[in-house]
């Protein structure tokens, strides 16, 4: 079994694929409704729901409810967690998009707001990923060997391997 940190370096290595995507999408929106476009939104709508959404709730249920207890308090995950909630909603709205790119119905206001959307869910999603780095830092240095292989197993588990 893999560490608790190369199980979240191999995680987060394969996430930033996709979230580097998402900006190459939104450049791709300005061209108006192509191939390249439906089939890339396609891709990535399907990477997100198969995979990014149970990843976020692998890490809260795991890393993130051990983070609480080990600090005590002292440091909430409330704004890690609140990024994840800003992040279903960005997922909820590019769904939206998703349908308008696929019919074609893909206007200039819509364009906009789509690019909005991916700039947004990339940029969210880059610095929230830093700083899961950060925290598990102090899963390293605090935890036990089998705490870390118990918190590693989660995170593959409740992800189902798929990354």
């Amino acid at each position: 079994m893999p560490s608790l940190t190369e199980t979240s370096h191999e995680h987060h290595d394969r996430l930033i694929q996709h979230v580097d995507r998402l900006n190459a999408l939104a450049e791709m929106a300005d061209a108006g409704t192509s191939y390249a476009l439906r089939a890339g939104l396609e891709d990535e709508y399907r990477f997100i729901e198969e995979q990014l959404v149970p990843h976020m709730l692998a890490i809260e249920t795991t890393l993130y409810e051990r983070l609480e207890r080990l600090m005590e308090g002292r440091h909430s995950m409330a704004p890690m967690r609140r990024e994840h909630e800003e992040l279903r909603h960005l997922i909820e709205t590019l769904g939206g998009y998703r349908i308008l790119v696929a019919s074609g119905e893909l206007g200039p206001v819509e364009t906009m707001g789509l690019r909005r959307v991916l700039y947004r869910m990339h940029s969210i999603l880059r610095v929230h990923l830093a700083e899961e780095e950060l925290y598990l830092r102090v899963l390293e240095e605090n935890l036990s060997p089998e705490e870390k292989d118990s918190l590693a197993r989660g995170i593959d588990h409740a992800a189902g391997q798929r990354l």
